[in-house]
């Protein structure tokens, strides 16, 4: 799979901005506004097909830590914990929780810049829509006929919020 390099620097930078360690709630937070084109999470925006492939990259490249279940589970030093990615207990509270009012380019580009832990922005911008899409399965967000996009713009456009 072939990288495309001004895009996944876009998303990259964009983590920057957005630290993947800030609080799930506060001032700092931002808050994507929410317009006709705006779609949410909850509107069908990855298939079951690429949920599939995500899996497989998940697998290979993020179970060691998340576990095949997704429930987390210690790092390697005993100490630090890798947050679960599924159900109620997700980043400490829940997907939708700890990524809320925040665009796909947001999450993206976060879990991209820090993921996997010891090689970050190592797999194809692909893998990691992929692997979103993978996420947004196992938390029961609904798939649909249209992959996740592959462009800021549209990733920008998608919102991640509570269920409607």
């Amino acid at each position: 799979m072939r990288r495309t390099p001004l895009l996944f620097a876009a998303l990259v930078l964009t983590a920057v901005v957005i630290s993947p360690r800030a609080p799930a709630a506060g001032p700092a937070r931002v808050i994507a506004r929410q317009d006709a084109t705006t779609k949410t999470i909850w509107d069908g925006i990855y298939t079951e097909e690429q949920a599939r492939r995500g899996e497989q990259v998940f697998k290979s490249e993020c179970s060691y830590c998340h576990r095949d279940d997704l429930a987390g589970g210690f790092l390697d030093d005993g100490v630090e914990r890798a947050p679960a990615l599924a159900g109620p207990r997700a980043f400490g509270s829940s997907l939708v929780e700890r990524w809320k009012d925040l665009t796909l380019t947001d999450m993206v580009a976060t879990i991209a810049a820090t993921m996997p832990q010891q090689k970050p922005a190592s797999l194809t911008l692909q893998a990691y829509l992929d692997v979103v899409g993978y996420l947004f399965s196992k938390n029961n967000i609904p798939a649909g006929s249209r992959e996740l996009p592959s462009d800021v713009e549209s990733l920008g456009q998608l919102l991640i919020t509570a269920k409607k």
